[in-house]
């Protein structure tokens, strides 16, 4: 049985950063809340990218440092 780990890996080694995300956002065992928060502001950046910059948020830095994050963990 394929673990969402397992899911996450493939994904990441496919560079399907976005699918990626949107399940390792839901993570909590395992990794940090800092890494958590990294990932999770990458993914709503890449689905609610005018809302972040509203916000002030630099959308490309966040989504750079979540794929990072996640490729470190996972990649």
């Amino acid at each position: 049985m394929e673990t969402k780990s397992d899911k996450v890996r493939a994904l990441v080694a496919s560079g399907e950063y976005k699918k990626a995300l949107a399940i390792v956002k839901g993570f909590r065992i395992g990794i940090t809340k800092k890494q958590q928060d990294m990932m999770t502001r990458a993914y709503e950046c890449m689905v609610h990218p005018e809302f972040y910059k509203s916000l002030g948020t630099d959308v490309g830095e966040a989504v750079n440092i979540g794929i990072a994050e996640l490729q470190a963990l996972y990649g």
